[in-house]
């Protein structure tokens, strides 16, 4: 289907958007902020993505995708880098709201040790290949930052609750659901188990990419607040 990469990428902008102008998350006060962060952190995630596209590290099925390419990167992809971020940091914002009340100390806890865990054991199961060990190097400096300053209390859960959608997206770009998949990847970069069709890294390149817009996020907000 000609353009079902475009439309899973609306798709994730669509209820994040419209939800924005609730009057107790009030998303759309923090627009501002989350533009800023995600362009930000988009720059190197879209580097990263076009040289591992260009060294055939990963690619793209042209049957799902519209055919407008910026550089060697359909628009499908460089739009991932803006709505998925997006939709998840307003996930961040209503788990803020919602969940106010709560502490998340111990599921924190369990993240700092799981996370350095999961990169180990992705680089002990096979020779490493440039994905694998790109996300266990960037999820580490993020993670870095995450734990330099505790009052991210937030930061954990939300990551936990976006990686559900993020894996739904994810699934279906890789294959879940169409004959081929919109987004392949070389099997010498990357550790043979997969998560239904998606590699297993993925689940550190979400962390790295969502968790390090809610940190950005929040230190605009702060400057605002000054």
């Amino acid at each position: 289907m000609k353009g079902l990469y475009l439309l899973l990428d609306g798709l994730t902008l669509f209820f994040p958007l419209v939800l924005s102008f609730d009057r107790r998350v009030n998303y759309v006060s923090k627009w501002k902020s989350v533009l800023y962060a995600t362009l930000i952190i988009a720059v190197p995630f879209l580097i990263w993505d076009f040289i591992f596209t260009e060294h055939g590290f990963w690619g793209f099925n042209t049957d799902y995708l519209v055919g407008i390419d910026i550089g060697n990167l359909p628009l499908e992809e460089v739009l991932f880098f803006i709505v998925v971020p997006f939709a998840c940091t307003f996930i961040y914002e209503c788990v803020k709201y919602y969940f106010r009340k709560l502490r998340f100390q111990l599921l924190d806890r369990i993240l700092y040790f799981a996370l350095p865990i999961y990169a180990m054991v992705l680089t002990l199961l096979e020779p490493t290949g440039w994905y694998t060990l790109s996300v266990v190097i960037s999820s580490g400096v993020v993670l870095f930052f995450w734990l330099r300053d505790p009052r991210y209390k937030f930061v954990g859960i939300s990551f936990l609750i976006s990686l559900i959608p993020f894996l739904i997206v994810n699934g279906i770009l890789t294959g879940g659901v169409t004959e081929e998949p919109i987004v392949w990847y070389s099997e010498l970069q990357k550790v043979t188990p997969r998560i239904w069709t998606i590699p297993v890294e993925d689940v550190l390149y979400c962390f790295t990419l969502i968790v390090s817009v809610f940190l950005l996020t929040e230190f605009f907000e702060k400057r605002k607040s000054i």
